[in-house]
């Protein structure tokens, strides 16, 4: 029967399994029948405990390999260890094996037969090695596993808040100049905690304002939540809401529950290319764009997939090097296009906001008008199309619109959107764009039009009720040492305002080392009213020198008048210290403008001082003024003075223990203050990252169990990253037996009872966390025992030295 096992029965002449043909089995060899059936004499006697026959076969006169042989062989596909042992049975140049043994070898199979010959498998091959007990197996790709490497981005790691408080102050004071004295005080107060953070801004002014103003401004006022798992976050209070490339954001006084992709930098949100290939024997891929090696992992035989995230984006060229294991490497080019302005397949960005309009934000404190909504949903419907749709109402407008944005294969990006109003005022709006990237050139074409009665959240309290047409066209072009060259058109035609249309042209040249020349020069044509207008242009030249820069050039407005322009910039250094900026400008026919400032940052504030104006001629002279910004930090039972924190911030504990190195990112940041603590104001929100601690320069008494942490903190919150450093008592000595011999290596030392240690050579002994009196228990050999005391004093920064301990029974 084919398929079927041959009988394993016993011959009759077989009083018990065992003897030659089994061992001829086992050496993959069988016995034709005919080779076994004449008897042999019995064995007279045997050793005890073994298997024996009742009769001997002669020696077979010829082996039939064709004969059907039981085999235990392991599996090799294409090249690589399975590990998987399989029973199957050669019939001649045939192998009969069980599908389960091939699935676990590796191979993807998709009948339903429990046993198959390897022969009915299109594009199996076998080669069975005898010596090595090996069945070698060459499979079509088909048969083998896809494999997709680069899917993970980075792991998740939830972000950390702690219950804290802080003030951010911005303090700014002018005077001279013909104004009179003017001050203001802007303001952050924020609490934050495991619920959110809540937060208010605004200013006190003093002077300069009209006299009915009020001196205190409110700005804005909310409460926020997010939700890393679904990527979710909640506002409510003072929100700006969400919106499309296409669509306005306007200011509400309400709530918003979005879809925020920030608070999981681990997450690519756009599509990334696939590059895929075959390997036909275990290989090493590496993905090579520009000269750059941006992935690469060992595969198994079959096909593969990498979706990395290349280190450009618009159009590129990648190389795909598949290297097998005898060295042979083959190149493949596959181009690919990126733009994050597409979403992942299966992928949804979406907003929902309601409340009250926010009018005259900047000059009332509290002016909300009429109760409107909107909302907005991107979705990724394949990985080179997403689809975009909007919804805005208020009490007699209502807004719907649609559009998507595709990719062209790797010629770029096309967007178009639809919406239209209805209510009191009805009309449609139209856009359209065109992008395309690459390393050298890029280009983008946009146009937008809307109808004389179109409106939506973002123009119902304006006044601009006519038909509007836009159009603009940008392209910039690398020119490698020549430089980058750039060139803009636009055109805006409007039906209650004069028409423009003007063209700018740009180019930055390379010098030595940072040094370079930026030109720049635009053209405004004839608008509505028939006026020609002229050139205007500016050329400047740039020079790194030292930790600051200089530059100068020449200005030309569209009047004609000309200008001369000087600068000197140094930055302020991140980690503190003097920063200053000087510039001179003179107009035809005007005396000097002048501006000079200098600002000086510490860890607790950062102070500010300049002036400007023209010192003779001009109108009011100079003008003086003033500024220092900071902030105050409740966290951790303590108040930290630092400068400005605009996003998290993590508070670096110590458990007490002063001056210690802190880096943040691998670059040291400051030391711990005499409360063991560091305050670091600047943290990238929902980002993982390295906070270390340096204890090399620390005495040996002081011990960390951890010196490096990898935290993320939420967003405006901060989070307090405790490192156990501890003191301990430690000390040295000799320990000898009675006979002044010092104790054995590796001798058991017990410390009050509890600690436990051993001797090393020549019977030096480290202890740690001793008491001002201590007791050891030293275990001997034969089960005998010994003991010391000693008296340790009180606690020291270096190690104690004991000098000799005699142990004693």
């Amino acid at each position: 029967m084919p398929g079927a096992l041959p009988d394993r029965s016993r011959p009759a002449w077989m009083s018990r399994t065992g003897g030659i043909p089994a061992i001829t089995a086992l050496a993959g060899l069988a016995l034709a029948p005919e080779c076994l059936a004449a008897p042999a004499p019995a064995i007279a006697s045997a050793a005890p405990g073994l298997d024996v026959f009742t009769e001997l076969p002669p020696p077979p006169e010829r082996v039939d390999f064709d004969a059907e042989q039981r085999l235990e062989l392991e599996l090799l596909v294409n090249g690589m260890d399975s590990g998987v042992v399989a029973s199957l049975i050669k019939a001649g140049p045939r192998f009969l094996v069980r599908a389960e043994d091939l699935r676990r070898a590796g191979m993807v199979l998709s009948v339903t037969e429990e046993r198959l010959y390897l022969d009915s498998l299109d594009g199996v091959v076998a080669d069975y090695d005898a010596g090595r007990q090996q069945l070698h197996l060459t499979v079509l790709p088909k048969y083998l596993p896809a494999q997709r490497i680069g899917t993970e981005q980075g792991g998740f790691r939830p972000a950390m808040r702690d219950m804290g408080a802080l003030l951010n102050y911005d303090a700014y004071a002018t005077g001279g100049g013909g104004i009179g004295f003017q001050a203001s005080l802007w303001h952050e107060a924020r609490i934050f905690g495991p619920a959110g953070i809540f937060s208010t801004t605004g200013a006190l002014r003093v002077g300069g304002g009209p006299a009915a103003q009020s001196p205190y401004m409110r700005y804005d006022t909310y409460w926020r939540w997010s939700d890393e798992r679904s990527m979710t976050t909640v506002e409510a209070g003072d929100v700006i809401t969400r919106s499309l490339s296409w669509a306005p954001a306007v200011r509400l006084g309400g709530a918003q529950v979005s879809r925020d992709f920030s608070v999981r930098p681990d997450v690519i949100t756009y599509p990334l290319p696939e590059f895929a290939g075959n390997a036909a024997l275990p290989s090493t891929v590496d993905l090579v764009v520009n000269g750059q090696r941006i992935a690469g992992s060992r595969v198994n035989p079959g096909p593969f997939a990498l979706d990395t995230l290349p280190p450009i984006s618009g159009s590129g060229l990648a190389n795909l090097i598949v290297t097998d294991v005898h060295g042979r490497s083959v190149v493949t080019s596959v181009p690919f296009y990126v733009s994050s302005t597409l979403l992942r397949a299966g992928f949804t960005d979406y907003s929902i906001a309601a409340g009250a309009f926010r009018r005259n934000y900047g000059l009332r404190s509290f002016d909300y008008g009429a109760v409107a909504g909107s909302a907005y949903a991107r979705h990724g419907l394949t990985s080179g199309l997403t689809l975009e749709m909007r919804a805005e109402t208020t009490r007699d407008m209502h807004v719907l619109g649609a559009g998507g944005v595709a990719r062209i294969g790797n010629l770029g990006i096309v967007s178009a959107s639809y919406s239209r109003s209805f209510g009191a005022r009805a009309g449609g709006e139209l856009a359209v764009g065109y992008e395309y990237q690459a390393r050298t050139f890029s280009l983008g074409l946009r146009h937008t039009r809307h109808d004389r009665g179109y409106t939506d959240l973002g123009r119902l309290e304006r006044e601009d009720e006519g038909w509007e047409r836009q159009t603009a066209a940008t392209a910039s072009l690398a020119l490698g040492s020549t430089g980058t060259l750039g060139v803009g058109i636009f055109d805006l035609r409007q039906e209650n305002a004069r028409n423009a249309r003007f063209a700018n042209l740009s180019w930055t040249l390379p010098l030595w080392g940072q040094s370079r020349i930026y030109a720049t020069l635009s053209r405004e044509f004839s608008g509505g009213d028939g006026e020609r207008r002229s050139w205007s242009g500016a050329l400047t030249l740039t020079v790194p020198l030292g930790t600051g820069s200089v530059s100068g050039g020449l200005t030309r407005d569209d009047r004609g008048r000309t200008g001369l322009r000087a600068d000197y910039t140094r930055p302020v250094p991140t980690d503190g210290g003097f920063g200053w900026n000087a510039s001179a400008y003179r107009d035809s026919g005007d005396s000097p403008y002048l501006r000079g400032d200098v600002a000086w940052r510490t860890q607790p504030i950062q102070l500010r001082a300049g002036a400007y104006g023209q010192p003779h001629g001009g109108a009011g002279g100079m003008t003086g003024w003033f500024g220092a910004s900071g902030a105050l930090v409740f966290m951790d039972g303590g108040l930290f003075a630092a400068n400005r924190v605009t996003d998290a911030f993590a508070l670096v504990s110590t458990n007490g223990e002063a001056g210690i190195p802190v880096r943040y990112e691998n670059q040291v940041i400051g030391e711990t203050d005499r409360n063991g603590q560091l305050l670091v104001p600047a943290a990238s929100a929902w980002y993982p990252a390295h906070y270390d601690i340096d204890t090399l320069a620390l005495p040996p008494s002081v011990q960390a169990d951890r010196v490096s942490q990898r935290v993320a903190v939420a967003a405006g919150s901060g989070y307090v990253v405790r490192f156990p450093v501890a003191r301990v008592a430690a000390a040295r000595a000799v320990i000898v037996d009675a006979a002044g011999q010092p104790l054995p290596a590796g001798t058991p030392v017990t410390l009050n009872h509890g600690a436990r240690t051993y001797v090393g050579w020549d019977g030096m002994l480290y202890l740690e966390n001793v008491a001002p009196e201590n007791a050891l228990e030293v275990a001997l050999p034969e089960d005998a025992s010994c003991r010391v005391q000693f008296s340790a004093g009180p606690p020291r920064d270096d190690i104690l030295d004991l000098g000799t301990l005699t142990c004693r029974p």
